[in-house]
C-alpha cells in the first residue's frame, strides 16, 4: 500500500508539472538590408601634420654674446625686420681695422706706379735697363693686388659687421626664442635662435597607405598616375580639415601632391594638401585631420559588419524566400572608411542580406529578420 501512495504521488506531481507552461527561448532576431546599385558620397579621414609653408631656421653667421633681442614670441614680422642683435664692437674695430689697411695699401700703390711710369720713360731714353722697367712694373702689378685684397678684407669685415644685425629673411611668425641677452652665439651652433614661420598658406601632410594608393589609382584609371598626377590634381574634390578640437576649419585647401612612390619603411605613400590661411588661425606644428569625400558612381556597399573573413574569402548571408540563409562568396573593394565596402560580384541589386550578427551564422539556418 506504501509503495502504491507513492506512486500515486509522483504522477500527481508529474500531471501538475506537464499542465504548467514552460517559456520557450526566445529566438534572436537579426537585422537586415537588401542591396542596390547608387552614387555613393564616401569620407575618409587621415591624421596629418600641419606645417607652415616655409619655416626658416634663424641661425647667426657670426661669433658673439646676443646684446639684445627685439623678436617677440607669437608676433608677425616682416622680411627685413630687426630680430637680434650680437655685439657689435669687435666687428667695427675689424672694419676700422680693414679699411686702415686698404688706405696703407692704397698709398704703396700709388708709389709703385709712379715709380714705374718713372721707370718707363727712363727705358725709354735708354737710361735704364729692361729689367730695372720689368721690375718696377711688377711691383706695381703686385701693389694693385695688395689693394685688391685689402678691399675685399674690408668688405667682409663690413658684412660681418652687418650680420651682427639678425634679420628675418622671410614675412611670418616668430616661434620660441632659444637664446637670451648675454648668450655667446656663433654660425657652429645647432640650435637656431628662432623660427621664423611663414604661415600664409598651411601645409598639411598625411600618408596613403599602399591599399588606399592602389584603390584611389584603380578608380581613377587614366586620371591619377605617376606621370600625369600633377596634371590631373587640381582635378579632384576640396578637401576639408578638422581641428583637434572638433571645429572645421572655414576654409578648404588642395591636394598639392601625392608621391609616386611607396615608402618602404612605412607602407605608405605621403602626401600634402595646401590650406589657405588668411588670418593666420592655423600654425605650424599643430596636427588635425584631414577630410576627403568622393562620389562613387553606381556601386554596391555593404557595412563592413556583414562580411565575414574566411582566410581569403569574403561571405555574406543572403536571406531566402523560406527566411534561410545562404553563405554566398563575394568580391568587395576595401574602400578604407571604417564603414564599408564596394561588392564588386557575388551580389545582385534587391539580394536582402544580413547585416548584424552574422559571424553567429551557418549555412541554411533560419533566423527572424528584426524590425
Amino acid at each position: 500500500m506504501k509503495i502504491l501512495s507513492k506512486l500515486f504521488a509522483v504522477v500527481t506531481v508529474m500531471s501538475l508539472v506537464a499542465c504548467v507552461d514552460v517559456p520557450k527561448a526566445e529566438e534572436t532576431s537579426y537585422e537586415t538590408m537588401k542591396v542596390k546599385r547608387g552614387n555613393e558620397k564616401i569620407e575618409y579621414v587621415f591624421p596629418a601634420k600641419l606645417k607652415g609653408k616655409q619655416d626658416v631656421s634663424i641661425l647667426p653667421q657670426v661669433t658673439g654674446t646676443i646684446t639684445s633681442i627685439v623678436a617677440v614670441e607669437g608676433r608677425m614680422v616682416r622680411k627685413g625686420d630687426l630680430l637680434f642683435v650680437i655685439d657689435q664692437e669687435p666687428f667695427r674695430l675689424e672694419v676700422q681695422t680693414a679699411a686702415a689697411n686698404t688706405a696703407a695699401a692704397k698709398a704703396t700703390m700709388e708709389s709703385a706706379k709712379l715709380n714705374y711710369e718713372s721707370s718707363l720713360q727712363l727705358y725709354e731714353k735708354g737710361i735704364v735697363s729692361a729689367y730695372v722697367m720689368e721690375t718696377a712694373r711688377n711691383e706695381y702689378k703686385t701693389a694693385q693686388a695688395a689693394v685688391a685684397q685689402a678691399q675685399a678684407q674690408e668688405s667682409q669685415a663690413r658684412v660681418d659687421l652687418n650680420r651682427c644685425s639678425v634679420k628675418s629673411p622671410v614675412d611670418g611668425i616668430v616661434g620660441t626664442i632659444n637664446y637670451r641677452i648675454g648668450d655667446l652665439v656663433s654660425s657652429m651652433m645647432v640650435e637656431p635662435l628662432t623660427i621664423i614661420s611663414d604661415n600664409s598658406v598651411i601645409e598639411a601632410y598625411f600618408s596613403l597607405t599602399e591599399a588606399d594608393f592602389t584603390a584611389l589609382t584603380r578608380r581613377h584609371t587614366g586620371k591619377i598616375t605617376n606621370e600625369m598626377i600633377e596634371k590631373h590634381i587640381a582635378k579632384l574634390p576640396p578637401i576639408q580639415l578638422r581641428l583637434k578640437d572638433g571645429s572645421m576649419y572655414e576654409y578648404e585647401g588642395r591636394l598639392k601632391s601625392i608621391a609616386g612612390l611607396v615608402d618602404i619603411g612605412t607602407g605608405s605613400v605621403p602626401c600634402k594638401v595646401d590650406f589657405p590661411n588668411p588670418k593666420a588661425s592655423l600654425r605650424s606644428g599643430i596636427s588635425g585631420s584631414v577630410i576627403y569625400h568622393e562620389m562613387l558612381p553606381d556601386i554596391m556597399t555593404v557595412p563592413q559588419t556583414a562580411i565575414n573573413r574566411l582566410q581569403d574569402k569574403s561571405l555574406v548571408y543572403v536571406v531566402q524566400k523560406d527566411s534561410t540563409v545562404k553563405a554566398t562568396i563575394v568580391e568587395i573593394e576595401e574602400i578604407n572608411n571604417g564603414k564599408i565596402y564596394a561588392v564588386t560580384s557575388g551580389l545582385k541589386p534587391g539580394d536582402e542580406i544580413v547585416t548584424e550578427g552574422a559571424n553567429n551564422l551557418v549555412d541554411g539556418q533560419k533566423i527572424k529578420i528584426g524590425k
